[in-house]
């Protein structure tokens, strides 16, 4: 038999197809997770595959879609099939040689050949120790242990081609239950309002005091922004309330603050309070630093209504905020100014802009802004309710001292004995 076909057989390279060329324009080597491998080039710009997914074109047989998790790496070669083939013939069949050969393969980029030529060292000469180092053996007791065996050592286990342990599969399981759970919760909240008051056609239906799994909840946000009808939106936002889920709630804490329409924003915050915690005062405090001084005032809004007095202190600091002037803020993105839409609006701020001080607005733009220290009413009433009706105006200082005095811990009174 030809050397040149007697290299192709050991290094499998007869799969690759006819025609196949290592160092041809439009082809790479793609290793798959399963060991295979074959000739094709990745279509970067396809419309037919999702972002888990990498379209293949393979020569003289066209393309195929595969798992992106499938695809162990893919080989761009510096040189051709034909000049490999000259290159490896001389070269024998001995520890030494292949060695050589597969260390120029490396300098190639022909990254298989080389893995496949540095096995073929080892079975020639199994203390070969470069060759060893090379495929991530390590010398442990006076034996050469792989890295396979090294992983299942530490606990790992190849999975989907890559290694990783029992716990991390149980949860990309349960990840991947809880999106199918997501997305069937989503279609029939779908089909039930497409169906709602239809004459004709099987009914669904849904009674949502009854709904409390946590996975109808971004469904339940889908249907709210697509919602004309206000009772019924009311209904879901009640929903939203009762469900035991961090998704849930973190959309109606954000919403009671963010959503410009007043009737919708203070369904949001009834439902809040619906399942308030001290913790809340943490997550609005926050606000009270916003470059934008209508949210400074909403937050305000939210503190009085959970009514903890922890409250007390970052609110008379929030008493006086700097921001832009008026002619400064014009052409700069404010949510607030915006009117409301007509349905719910579950997108609300600029994911950016949400939680943005002044500091961090100036630090993200080279343009000089004129600012002015502003006094904010809402933050004023906000403490007059949390203090018992008490009013120091626009001064922190009283306020802040009103809470120590009512409600700072009292040293317990000490008594000295005199039998020592």
């Amino acid at each position: 038999m030809h050397r040149n076909a007697i290299i192709a057989i050991f290094l499998g390279l007869i799969s690759l197809g006819p025609g196949s060329r290592f160092g041809a324009a439009h082809a790479e080597v793609v290793e798959l997770a399963n060991g295979g491998q074959l000739t094709a080039s990745p279509n970067h710009d396809s419309k037919r595959v999702t972002v888990d997914q990498v379209e293949l074109d393979v020569e003289q047989y066209g393309s195929i879609v595969v798992p992106r998790d499938q695809i162990k790496r893919i080989e761009s070669p510096q040189v051709t099939e034909d000049e490999y083939f000259d290159h490896a013939s001389k070269f024998a069949d001995t520890a030494e040689d292949q060695w050589k050969l597969a260390q120029w393969c490396k300098s190639q980029g022909l990254d298989l050949c080389f893995h496949r030529h540095a096995a073929r060292v080892l079975e020639l000469d199994p203390e070969f120790a470069d060759a060893r180092y090379a495929l991530g053996y390590q010398r442990r007791s006076g034996r050469w242990v792989s890295q396979d065996e090294i992983m299942r050592d530490r606990g790992y286990i190849r999975h989907g081609g890559r290694w990783t342990t029992v716990q991390e599969i149980a949860l990309d399981a349960a990840r991947a239950q809880r999106r199918a759970n997501q997305v069937e919760w989503a279609q029939y909240l779908k089909r039930w309002r497409q169906r709602l008051g239809k004459e004709h056609g099987p009914t669904i239906l849904i009674n949502f005091d009854q709904v409390s799994d946590p996975d109808a909840v971004p469904g339940l946000i889908q249907l709210l922004g697509r919602e004309n009808n206000r009772e019924l939106a009311y209904r879901y936002l009640e929903t939203l309330g009762r469900i035991e889920s961090s998704q849930g709630r973190t959309f109606l804490m954000e919403n009671a603050i963010f959503q410009n329409d007043p009737n919708f924003r203070h369904r949001c915050q009834q439902e809040v309070l619906s399942f308030k915690h001290p913790k809340m005062v943490e997550f609005y405090v926050v606000f009270l630093n916003h470059y934008d001084r209508n949210i400074v005032n909403r937050a305000a809004v939210m503190l009085a209504k959970l009514d903890y007095p922890t409250a007390i202190a970052p609110l008379a600091n929030a008493l006086h905020t700097r921001h832009l002037t008026d002619i400064a803020a014009r052409g700069t993105y404010f949510h607030t100014t915006q009117a409301p839409t007509p349905r719910f609006d579950i997108v609300g701020p600029k994911a950016s802009f949400r939680r943005m001080s002044l500091s961090e607005f100036f630090a993200r733009t080279n343009n000089v802004y004129g600012t002015e220290v502003l006094a904010n009413p809402g933050v004023h009433r906000a403490l007059v309710e949390l203090c018992d009706g008490e009013d120091f105006g626009y001064d922190p200082n009283p306020w802040k001292a009103w809470y120590k005095k009512a409600y700072a811990p009292k040293s317990p009174p000490i008594r000295l004995s005199r039998d020592l």
